[in-house]
């Protein structure tokens, strides 16, 4: 509130004698142009800030809040204790092939049961089937428009991993058939990043169980000082067989 004293000096300085109309129309002018700068600056502020927190909510929900690798070490260890959500998962990178469009992509594998379970799943924004079976594949809608594919049509995928043939070694090649398309709300996760069975990519990467890790949710992610000091008591004993990574 604003007091009498404070409310009398502002209205002396406003108003002037009769013979000073000149600077009476200064004080005007200053007055709104003092006002509007701190009202643009007050509405820019806010408007960033709600940005900011819009991006990081759709950051930290679309990948894990901490990550374990097992460094050819058995995930049962770690997976079986109360830390947070886990979800055993894979990755590699690849290039999709459709017509005379190439696009290089960052696939995700999951068991079909982890995979129902992810938000990106759970957002109103995805379409499709959750089936994520031995040849199917999710991909994001900037993706799925660059391709001109929709869900039902099939994709070439090609893996750096090579498949020895009679004229040398070869590039894997698979075919993969769209059943679901998903929105992140950011377009370079949907442009480059799908989803495929974990046993699929391992074999299509020729990868071994081994190579997978665990990928840890949080219910407060923000408070990520907090679960590293969890991690670090839990883990103590087994600090020599897990790589932690905090996003």
């Amino acid at each position: 509130m604003i007091s009498q004293l404070e409310r009398e000096v502002t209205f002396r300085f406003l108003r002037t004698r009769k013979n000073d109309g000149f600077l009476n129309i200064i004080s005007i002018f200053s007055f709104i142009g003092i006002s509007l700068g701190v009202a643009v600056l007050i509405i820019v502020m806010s408007v960033m800030n709600g940005f900011r927190a819009e991006l990081i909510t759709k950051i930290v929900g679309f990948n894990a809040h901490a990550v374990v690798h097992a460094e050819n070490k058995p995930l049962k260890n770690i997976q079986d204790l109360d830390l947070a959500k886990n979800i055993v998962s894979n990755d590699g990178e690849a290039v999709i092939l459709n017509k005379n469009f190439t696009k290089g992509v960052f696939l995700k594998g999951y068991l079909e049961s982890d995979f129902r379970n992810l938000q990106i799943v759970k957002n109103k924004e995805f379409f499709g089937s959750q089936n994520l079976n031995e040849n199917n594949i999710s991909i994001g809608k900037e993706l799925s428009f660059n391709l001109n594919v929709e869900i039902g049509d099939t994709i070439t995928a090609m893996s750096p991993a090579g498949i020895q043939t009679l004229v040398g070694t070869l590039p894997k090649q698979k075919n993969f058939k769209i059943v679901s398309i998903f929105d992140s709300g950011l377009s370079d996760y949907n442009e480059n990043i799908a989803y495929i069975n974990l046993e699929t990519l391992e074999s299509f990467f020729n990868k071994n169980k081994e190579d997978r890790f665990l990928e840890f949710y949080f219910k407060d992610p923000k408070n990520i000082e907090i679960h590293k000091k969890k991690f670090k008591n839990t883990l103590s004993k087994l600090t020599s067989l897990y790589l932690v990574r905090y996003e």
